[in-house]
């Protein structure tokens, strides 16, 4: 099949919607928090092998790159933070 063919294709294949069904049934917005991200990711961490990430370095050059920036990454801040919370809590 040559690319051109491939191409058109795909775009007959979009364009009818048959794409549409079967990513919708599959795709799920995460609405959480990145804060409950963290906090759930431990969680799942703890349960699944009973080890958690280490984020300390991490967490130190996120803290220094929010004060340059202006908190452009508080999100991750956020997520390690919970993640953190959550590790302290079962350790």
């Amino acid at each position: 099949m040559k690319f051109n063919n491939l191409h058109n294709f795909v775009k007959y294949n979009y364009e009818n919607g048959y794409y549409d069904n079967q990513y919708s049934n599959h795709y799920h917005k995460n609405t959480m928090k990145d804060y409950d991200l963290g906090y759930y990711q431990a969680k799942k961490d703890y349960a699944n092998n009973r080890h958690f990430r280490h984020y300390f370095i991490k967490k130190v050059i996120i803290i220094i790159i929010n004060k340059i920036f202006k908190n452009k990454a508080i999100e991750i801040y956020k997520y390690i933070k919970g993640y953190e919370d959550f590790k302290n809590a079962y350790k």
